[in-house]
Formats: structure tokens, C-alpha cells, sequence
């Protein structure tokens, strides 16, 4: 009975630390996207909305803005703080999404753009995946760069 509470409580303790490492894997990269982000977020051209979202006005473009429920066609490149690339649709190429099916900083920027415009944006954690994503390249807490070119919009 003892050697079954010593093998228990060791366990349980090997699982505490496990999951306390798990917790806190993304420290370090959670604290180079803030600052990067409270340095980034004022760059010269962009707006920052109440929401934290930063986008910048390439080109307007001069057709109609998608609302929420729209399905939009767009091109877009997507970066890291680091530079890397976690997904692209390049252009002269483009793909079809339901705009209230990506993330937050998508559905809140996108509506500001005219179709044929092309944006920039800086898109915090909060607005992206946060503490949780799907995707493998692209880490929690992750302040997610785009430079997207929105083609049409259909209702």
C-alpha cells in the first residue's frame, strides 16, 4: 500500500511539472510578440483601432467594401515577427473565404477595405489565435503580419 502511494505521489508530481513546462513553452515568445508589438503598433502610416488591429493603406481600390457575412477573394501573404511565412496565396492567384470564418483582425479589417485595395496589417495575438492555434507554424501568442490585396467581395 505505501509503495502504491510513494508511486502515485511521484506521478502525480511528474505530471504537475510536465504540465507547468507545457504552460509556460511560449513565455519567451509571447513577450518578444508584445514588445514587438507596443514598438510596431505606431509605425509610421498605420491606424490602430480601439481593438488593438493595425492597418495601413497601400492602394484603397475603388469597388465595393465586403461586409461580415461576405465571401471575399482575396491574395494576401502572412508573416511572423520573425519574418517567416505561415501561409500565402500568391498574387495572380487568389483564394475564396467566408470573411466570418477567419480571425477577428481579418473580420475587423477587411470591411475597411475597398475591393482592389491592398492593406497592410499588424494583427495582436488577441485579434489572431492567441493562446491556442491550429495551425503549426504559427505559435501561441503570435502577433500575425499581412499584407493582403482584396480582389472582389460577393454578399
Amino acid at each position: 500500500m505505501k509503495r502504491t502511494s510513494i508511486v502515485f505521489f511521484i506521478s502525480f508530481v511528474f505530471l504537475i511539472i510536465i504540465s507547468s513546462c507545457k504552460e509556460n513553452e511560449y513565455v519567451d515568445w509571447k513577450l518578444m510578440n508584445d514588445k514587438w508589438y507596443s514598438i510596431h503598433q505606431h509605425d509610421s502610416g498605420y491606424v490602430t483601432t480601439a481593438s488593438g488591429l493595425c492597418y495601413k493603406v497601400i492602394h484603397q481600390g475603388y469597388q465595393r467594401k465586403p461586409n461580415i457575412n461576405s465571401t471575399i477573394l482575396v491574395n494576401y501573404r502572412g508573416t511572423l515577427i520573425d519574418g517567416s511565412v505561415f501561409d500565402s496565396v500568391a498574387t495572380g492567384t487568389s483564394v475564396a473565404l467566408v470573411l466570418s470564418g477567419t480571425v477577428k483582425g481579418w473580420q475587423e479589417g477587411i470591411p475597411k477595405m475597398n475591393g482592389g485595395g491592398t492593406y497592410k496589417f499588424i494583427i495582436p495575438a488577441s485579434l489572431a489565435y492567441d493562446t491556442a492555434t491550429t495551425n503549426t507554424k504559427i505559435p501561441a501568442y503570435s502577433v500575425l503580419r499581412f499584407d493582403v490585396t482584396l480582389i472582389d467581395s460577393q454578399y
